[in-house]
């Protein structure tokens, strides 16, 4: 079974994707959307590699179902690092310029 780990960056795109849900949507909304993300990234435990191969080398990609995000992740042995959580609607990976 493998771990779960938010990086710092990771968990500053899930706030920023909870405030502006909570800001326009609610806060019934906002706490459906942090749970969905939340439960979907949890069940990588089991199964890592069903992720899509990523847009930046040696990462993968899971998206989250019913919801326009995906979850950019780095796994190796026996952890799931999670790196950004991206609206797909955004450029990614972002543009350094």
């Amino acid at each position: 079974m493998f771990k779960i780990e938010w990086t710092p960056e990771a968990e500053q795109d899930l706030e920023s994707i909870l405030l502006y849900h909570l800001e326009h949507a609610g806060v019934r909304i906002a706490e459906s959307i942090y749970s969905r993300i939340k439960e979907q990234v949890a069940s990588l435990t089991l199964f890592p590699q069903r992720c899509r191969p990523g847009r930046v080398a040696q990462t993968k990609e899971y998206v989250i179902t019913r919801l326009p995000y995906v979850v950019v992740v780095y796994i190796n042995d026996n952890m799931v690092y999670v790196l950004n959580v991206v609206h797909t609607a955004r450029k990614y990976p972002y543009d350094a310029s």
